[in-house]
């Protein structure tokens, strides 16, 4: 149990830190690009009001505006810079551009593409028309290195897996310390639980194993004696058992073993058993034709048993007890329902925890059985749920696989 829920809680901070990190790496992917695209636009700009404040110059020698005087960003940057004029031929290209040129079409303009050239430079390229005072002089196209929003990225990428990782070890390890102080608290109620419900059967059986040492008693005072001494022993034997099924069930030491078998004929037979020991209650039963049920019987018989001894103890002498099992496409739902006492809203979570025990009173019971209960459902791939109010009664649902 505690290894599932250390897996649950670790699969889901690990979806949200997935989560986050995707987030975070498409968003910086966005503003990295949008970022590039503003640039280009920025810098073909500067380069338009170069040659708008001297057209001539740049229809002799365009070469000179490779360089802007105002904006010299271009030297020694990734930026890439290329003039064409209108019929497509080139007028002047970065230095940068020795053995290629940037992807060039007649007509367009303020257009943005990504393009691969030759020797698999990736680049982002922008085409503008050079457009002065009404004269169309040509075309330039800017273009920027893309390789640095990769390594940007992919630095970032592997950051995230590292920080993720680690986060979920400390998480992995913090939870799993929340875990063993819980198994802690658990220990010391169980070592505070089985104190005192061992005392009360070792007084009893010291006591009348000193009773039928003493004198000469009679035989039919030796027979109640270790009667009482056979009962106590047995009380502390289920205890035992008990505790050890739950302490084998919290280490997963407990598998259940499964086989075919008729789940009506079981339920029949525990209530036919109860109807013995408390023969004045009215005991009800509705079961469908045919419950054949893959399971392990011994557990399945020991969830039925609880749920009617606990049924039983609640309710009033002539009280009501109804149990029907429904025949479901895919499983069978068994509701044990009684007219007793009932159980307070708050309370109907805690019922399930292992020593927990609504009244504190003698002989009331171990407060194992619906922890066992619903540990036994759990491991054949069922729950248990419980509808109640105070003073109206109970009722147990069980919905169990076929």
């Amino acid at each position: 149990m505690r290894f599932r829920l250390i897996s649950w809680l670790t699969l889901f901070l690990a979806i949200v830190l997935l989560g986050s990190s995707l987030v975070l790496y498409f968003y910086l992917k966005q503003n990295l690009i949008e970022s590039a695209e503003l640039r280009l636009s920025n810098w073909a700009d500067d380069s338009l009001v170069e040659i708008a404040e001297n057209p001539g110059l740049f229809q002799k020698n365009p070469a000179k505006f490779i360089l802007p005087a105002k904006t010299n960003e271009f030297a020694g940057s990734r930026m890439l810079v290329q003039f064409m004029d209108r019929s497509g031929q080139l007028l002047a290209r970065s230095p940068g551009l020795k053995l290629n040129s940037l992807p060039f079409s007649i007509g367009d303009d303020d257009v943005l593409k990504e393009v691969v050239l030759e020797d698999g430079t990736q680049l982002k390229v922008y085409q503008r028309l050079i457009n002065v005072e009404g004269k169309d002089l040509g075309y330039i196209i800017v273009g920027l290195h893309t390789s640095y929003i990769t390594g940007v990225l992919d630095n970032l990428r592997n950051i995230l897996i590292v920080v993720m990782f680690c986060v979920l070890v400390i998480l992995g390890l913090g939870v799993n310390a929340f875990a063993s102080l819980n198994v802690i608290e658990r220990q010391k109620r169980f070592l505070s639980f089985a104190s005192h419900e061992l005392r009360t059967p070792l007084s009893i059986i010291s006591g009348n194993a000193e009773l039928a040492l003493r004198g000469d008693p009679a035989r039919e005072e030796y027979k109640e004696t270790l009667k009482t001494i056979k009962e106590e022993s047995d009380w502390m034997n289920k205890l035992v058992a008990n505790f050890l099924f739950v302490s084998r069930s919290e280490m997963g030491g407990e598998k259940p073993k499964k086989m075919n078998f008729n789940f009506g004929e079981l339920l029949a037979e525990a209530a036919s058993s109860l109807k013995k020991r408390y023969p004045s209650k009215n005991i009800t039963i509705n079961l469908p034709d045919e419950a054949t049920i893959k399971a392990d019987p011994d557990r399945l018989r020991q969830v039925v048993n609880n749920l009617l001894e606990n049924a039983a103890s609640h309710t009033s002498a002539d009280g009501k007890i109804a149990i029907t099992l429904s025949d479901r496409p895919r499983q069978y739902v068994l509701e044990i329902a009684d007219n007793g006492t009932g159980i307070e809203k708050t309370l109907q979570k805690k019922i399930f925890d292992a020593f927990y025990r609504i009244e504190q009173k003698e002989n009331e019971g171990m407060g194992l059985g619906l922890a066992i209960t619903k540990w036994i459902v759990a491991s054949h791939g069922g729950r248990i749920e419980v509808k109640s109010e105070k003073g109206l009664g109970a009722a147990f649902t069980v919905y169990l696989p076929k």
